[in-house]
C-alpha cells in the first residue's frame, strides 16, 4: 500500500471529485477523513469505503466561501 499509515483530509468529499479523491487515498492505503457540508452524502462516501476496508472517518465542515474571499484584503504588488 503506497499510502499505509498515512492521514490524509478531504475537503468537500460530497461532491464528485472529492468523494473520488476519498476513495483513491482510501484505496491507496491512507486513512481518509472526509469533509463536507451534506453529511448524508459523506455517509454515504464513508460506508463505501468503510465497506471496501478503508479506515474512514467524517466531519461536517464549511468552508468559507467566496463572499469571506470577496471580502478579504488583497495583497499588493510589488
Amino acid at each position: 500500500m503506497l499510502l499505509a499509515n498515512k492521514n490524509v483530509v478531504v475537503y468537500g468529499a460530497g461532491g464528485a471529485v472529492g468523494s473520488a479523491v476519498a476513495r483513491g487515498f482510501a484505496h491507496a492505503g491512507a486513512r481518509v477523513l472526509l469533509t463536507g457540508r451534506n453529511p448524508d452524502i459523506v455517509n454515504v462516501v464513508a460506508k463505501e469505503i468503510s465497506a471496501a476496508g478503508g479506515a474512514v472517518a467524517t466531519a461536517v465542515v464549511d468552508a468559507p466561501g467566496r463572499e469571506i474571499r470577496r471580502r478579504a484584503p488583497r495583497r499588493r504588488r510589488r
